[in-house]
């Protein structure tokens, strides 16, 4: 809201109060999780995804549907962009929530036994949707430091979609493993490229020749290992906690503090959250001594966080800023070439690699959902090139646009992937 601009603390504060911000929020959740509710009959009835429900619906509650409605007025409207943005918080739990649980299903033995494929799938396939993107996008027109960063974002997959269709479809063998543990792998990845391609770009898009070696290696370098150090301690004092508590509710607690708190302190230091919960996760499965039985816990907990996840994403979709045939050509350009990447990767790296054949047929049906890691890279592109706002623009409409496609499209996909290969289960 643009009247909030320059006031002071006092000032805003005073606004949210007379224009009863925290209710509108209440009354927004409320709503979407009621919404939320119905997609799940529906989804269930006709047996698609519910996370697809989940983000079609959240599309339909976007400010640009909703200002269609010649009944709501402009202020109304802005009222309601306002209260969406607000809910940030919302999806930034949903993401720890969701990293910890990737963590937790990466069990050191199957890392040892599909070490070799999961590794090599992840790389190949974040670094040719990388360079075929790129390509691309320059065949096209684009700079050359605009067809990097498009790049360099193409590398990052969403786990959160993938994560919950293998879930509600119970998927167990040897492709749900390597989906698992490639989605999780590849946001490191995908923030390696980024920060290693970010700083070349913005010197080329500047004219500049030098770079410095702290802002491609030491710095990227420093954010994931020391959020992979921070999680693994978190994760360690998590478990042992878990193993003396039997009770429910300081099941629940431990869970929840460890997670939550992880989040805060890596963002507080400027390390990566996604990367910090994954190592929880992880400690939490590998260190601990006995089963901790707490996935029905998990289960229970992320129900409401997931659905609304996936709901505000969905809003975040901008139609009326998405018009123009350039536009449309570079958004079409993008999704096809980082589908190539992806799956081309995914499948060359699985052949050579001698993995399980079902990882080879089906494995790049896991990888195309992108949404969080992609957006929030694009969103710091927006605000790294503030003194040329077209540029920043563009490549985060173009990520909302393909995002949004991706999280209808990439479910569908990764469903069909589990139930041929015979390690998904349709109740």
């Amino acid at each position: 809201m643009n009247e909030l601009i320059n006031f002071s603390a006092h000032e805003v504060e005073e606004w949210l109060v007379l224009n009863d911000v925290a209710n509108k929020e209440l009354y927004l959740i409320s709503l979407l999780l009621l919404f939320a509710f119905l997609v799940v009959l529906l989804a269930k009835k006709y047996r698609i995804p519910i996370v697809v429900g989940y983000v079609f619906l959240g599309i339909l509650l976007s400010p640009d549907i909703i200002s269609i409605f010649s009944v709501i007025d402009s202020e109304t409207v802005n009222m309601y962009t306002f209260v969406l943005s607000n809910l940030d918080y919302v999806t930034n739990i949903a993401l720890a929530f969701i990293a910890f649980t990737i963590g937790s299903e990466l069990s050191i033995k199957t890392l040892k036994r599909l070490g070799k494929s999961i590794f090599s799938i992840a790389i190949m396939e974040s670094v040719l949707a990388f360079v075929v993107v790129t390509a691309a996008l320059y065949f096209i027109g684009r700079p050359l430091y605009m067809a990097l960063l498009f790049g360099a974002i193409a590398s990052a997959t969403a786990p959160a979609a993938t994560v919950m269709v293998l879930k509600e479809y119970n998927a167990e063998g040897p492709l749900t493993s390597t989906i698992m543990a490639v989605v999780g792998l590849d946001d490191a990845f995908a923030l390696i490229i980024f920060s290693l391609i970010n700083p070349i770009a913005y010197s080329q898009y500047r004219g500049e020749g030098a770079i410095k070696l702290s802002e491609i290696i030491v710095l990227p370098l420093i954010e994931i290992f020391g959020a992979i150090i921070l999680g693994l301690f978190f994760g360690y004092i998590t478990q042992y906690l878990l193993t003396k508590f039997n009770e429910k509710t300081r099941k629940i607690l431990t869970i929840v503090t460890s997670i939550t708190l992880s989040s805060a302190v890596s963002i507080f230091f400027g390390l990566s959250a996604l990367i910090a919960n994954m190592s929880v996760g992880f400690a939490v499965r590998n260190f601990a001594k006995k089963n901790l039985e707490i996935s029905e816990e998990m289960d229970t907990l992320t129900v409401p966080l997931y659905a609304m996840f996936f709901i505000i994403a969905g809003t975040e979709i901008r139609f009326s800023e998405m018009g123009s045939l350039s536009f449309l050509l570079i958004a079409f350009t993008y999704l096809i070439a980082r589908i190539i990447g992806k799956v081309g990767g995914s499948t060359l790296a699985a052949r050579i690699s001698g993995a399980p054949e079902a990882v080879q047929k089906f494995i790049g049906f896991g990888l195309l959902p992108q949404s969080g890691v992609a957006i929030a890279l694009a969103y710091s592109v927006q605000k790294q090139y503030v003194q040329d706002a077209q540029v920043g623009l563009l490549i985060f409409n173009t990520l909302l646009l393909t995002a949004a496609m991706t999280e209808v499209f990439g479910p569908l996909l990764t469903k069909y992937a589990v139930i041929q290969s015979g390690e998904g289960k349709i109740d």
